[in-house]
């Protein structure tokens, strides 16, 4: 719980660090587009009060050639007529320009801007303004080189580009070095569990010689002095003694179960025959508590497992759907094709089970009967997965439970 509140608050810092870094080159490249656009605005417009001044000392207009300037493709008065009266290329003074875009500023008094193409295939920037000479107005258009400016636009966008791409690294690597730590933790929860059934299988075959046995012994004995002595309240106490040793002997069972690794003999087993084999078994049993039972499947509906596994499963989960129903109900089992897989659904009218039981209910020795093992469901999910399955549970308190047992479909 407390990695899962780690991880959660991880990825909510990588997320929020990421949205901040997104907004952040987004916003400089909003700002970049106006800032490049003024400075190429006001870099025209001083250029024009330089040009005005010198122009309004030479009315011939030669002392403009004088003024040069990198920024500058190129500049030219014009007058009402379109007549190029000056010109950076001297060989066009005196010619008259194609277009109209000069007119409106002497009609307005204002500045004009705009982009255009040179012959050469160059986008600059265009600057018409009104130019007072001689209590003559005249237009003054001038053309920038925008590759400053644009060049500003283009970090922008670079940036932007950039930042995207590291954060794309980042979540890919972050998601890369997370899936790698997370297979090496299941790894090592892997090798711990196998370590932990290696230790179980060693402690079973100590039970086993050192348990069972004797426990066979009592329970022979037990039952042959029931037979010998008379008295009720004798035979009672020696029904008890075998009651007893065939629990435990249940119990020592169960875990030899649990830790055992003996390789699977996986064949198609028959759904339908195995069922109804399951069922007649409790059949009895389940009348005698009250409990009506009703089950059905496909009669082709066949799986690919180990059959003596399978039949443990049922009765595992059939004899605990039994004990939640002390009172008389209804169990039901179906068994279903799920696309490549079969599914065997085991439901009861019980009383359910809570949700913090639900989170341990296949952990081994976890159980909520007094006299249960706590063994019974953790075998369920065992043999489940060796057989290339899973077993899952879905209970509301009050009204029953269902497991479900999904396995590889034979065919």
């Amino acid at each position: 719980m407390r990695n899962k509140m780690l991880m959660i608050w991880l990825i909510a810092a990588g997320v929020l660090l990421s949205l901040l870094l997104s907004a952040f080159a987004v916003h400089n490249y909003r700002t970049a587009t106006p800032v490049a656009a003024e400075s190429l605005r006001g870099l025209g417009l001083s250029l024009t009060s330089a040009i005005e001044s010198l122009a309004s000392r030479d009315p011939s207009l030669a002392i403009l050639r004088r003024l040069h300037s990198r920024d500058v493709a190129y500049f030219t008065i014009l007058d009402r007529d379109g007549t190029r009266l000056f010109h950076t290329n001297p060989d066009l003074v005196g010619s008259v320009v194609e277009d109209q875009r000069f007119l409106p500023v002497f009609v307005d008094d204002g500045f004009m801007e705009s982009r255009v193409f040179l012959g050469t295939g160059e986008e600059v920037y265009e600057l018409t303004t009104p130019l007072h000479l001689g209590g003559k107005v005249l237009a003054l258009r001038l053309a920038l080189h925008a590759y400053r400016a644009d060049a500003m636009v283009r970090r922008a966008k670079m940036g932007i580009v950039v930042v995207i791409s590291l954060l794309v690294t980042g979540w890919v690597m972050g998601i890369f070095l997370y899936r790698a730590a997370r297979r090496a933790s299941l790894h090592r929860q892997e090798m711990a569990n196998r370590e932990r059934l290696a230790q179980l299988g060693t402690m079973g075959a100590i039970l086993a010689h050192e348990v069972r046995n004797p426990l066979s012994g009592i329970k022979g004995y037990a039952q042959l002095l029931g037979e010998q002595l008379e008295g009720d309240e004798e035979k009672t106490f020696t029904n008890l003694i075998v009651t007893e040793a065939q629990r435990l002997e249940g119990l020592v069972n169960d875990l030899l179960a649990y830790a055992r690794q003996e390789p699977l003999i996986l064949e198609p087993v028959a759904l339908s025959e195995l069922l109804s084999h399951c069922v007649g078994l409790l059949e009895r049993t389940a009348a005698l508590q009250g409990v009506s039972i009703e089950y059905g499947n496909s009669s082709d509906l066949t799986v690919n497992g180990d059959r003596d596994r399978l039949e443990q499963i049922l009765l595992n989960l059939l004899q605990n759907a039994l004990q939640a129903m002390p009172e008389g109900g209804r169990l039901s089992v179906h068994a279903r094709r799920r696309g490549r897989h079969a599914e065997i659904a085991v439901t009861d009218t019980g009383h359910g089970i809570s949700p913090d039981e639900l989170k341990r209910i296949f952990e081994p020795f976890f159980t909520t009967r007094a006299r249960g093992s706590g063994l019974g469901l953790a075998i369920c999910r065992k043999f489940a997965e060796e057989m290339g399955g899973t077993i899952y549970v879905e209970s509301t308190q009050g009204e029953g439970s269902t497991f479900r047992v999904v396995l590889p479909s034979a065919s």
